[in-house]
């Protein structure tokens, strides 16, 4: 008789995660599918897994109740990897918020990507998030899919996304490049695709690669692509401005305190204190033409 070893979990860690941040930001206990997604986390948590802390900031607003779970990634933990699986688990949990009669979720994205794609080839990281906020309806699941040499599966996203020259050219022409595809369930019934091309410390040094992708950013942009380990560029027609992110910052209290955004600097207020592993920060690329940064995002990556 053959048995198997179950899948240890290391979901504690996770919960008290969500529950510091919540007792930071003044998050309510009710707030739905708040206590689903814990419940998740809490079934699916794992050693190897990631866990984002997040917070937008839209001018003088917060929305502090993001969190985002990723399964463990194949280039970290390949005995964990199992996509097919993972992708079912992410979307029993869809279906379980979705059982509220409030709560319309529309997956045309997905469907139609993955009724190309039936096929989990390529799909290197599965990750889950929610962005919950008091109303309801202006709530949304998102499903985070990494694509590594899948170039069929790159042309998909794209021809989903939108073509354009600024997106091919963050891919820096090579198909094969990580790309991270996001899909965006809003609880109102409509739904959204967006891209991230990722370029990682190795190509962001290169002279060729600066050279491709300095013309395309603001001015005022380029200096914080020093002072990160990794760029990435949101890319959605849903999106009035593409979103440019500064991952695993060098410098997180530095980078913050010149960030030029006053409720950027009163969220890491808290987070300057805690065993944060990584920051990442995004805003608007229209922003950095702007007198001011007004937007922003804050993923604090907290294992």
């Amino acid at each position: 008789m053959v048995t198997y070893k179950p899948i240890q979990t290391d979901s504690e860690r996770y919960l008290e995660y969500i529950g510091k941040h919540k007792l930071a930001f003044d998050i309510y206990e009710d707030l739905y599918p708040l206590k689903l997604f814990e419940d998740f986390v809490k079934v699916q948590g794992r050693k190897e897994s990631w866990f984002y802390n997040c917070c937008n900031i839209d001018k003088d607003q917060l929305y502090p109740a993001r969190f985002t779970f990723g399964y463990p990634p194949q280039k970290e933990a390949k005995l964990l990897h199992n996509p097919q699986r993972q992708l079912q688990e992410a979307f029993h949990f869809f279906r379980q918020v979705a059982n509220r009669p409030e709560v319309k979720l529309n997956y045309r994205f997905i469907h139609q990507f993955f009724s190309i794609h039936p096929d989990v080839r390529g799909i290197c990281f599965v990750a889950v998030g929610v962005d919950i906020r008091t109303v309801t309806t202006e709530s949304r699941l998102k499903l985070f899919i990494g694509l590594k040499d899948a170039p069929d599966k790159v042309e998909t996203a794209i021809a989903l996304c939108g073509d354009s020259p600024t997106l091919r050219a963050f891919l820096l022409n090579d198909y094969n490049n990580y790309l991270l595809v996001g899909f965006d369930l809003f609880f109102d019934n409509h739904s959204e695709i967006e891209l991230y091309p990722t370029i990682f410390e190795d190509k962001l040094r290169r002279a060729d690669v600066r050279n491709q992708i300095t013309p395309l950013l603001p001015p005022l942009a380029l200096p914080l692509l020093d002072q990160c380990e990794v760029f990435q560029i949101g890319i959605s027609q849903a999106n009035d401005s593409n979103i440019l992110y500064f991952d695993d910052v060098y410098d997180p209290n530095s980078f913050v305190d010149n960030f030029g955004n006053e409720m950027v600097k009163k969220v890491h207020a808290y987070y300057r204190h805690q065993p944060i592993k990584k920051l990442l920060v995004g805003a608007p690329e229209k922003d950095f033409y702007a007198r001011s940064i007004e937007h922003a995002k804050l993923y604090y990556r907290m294992n």
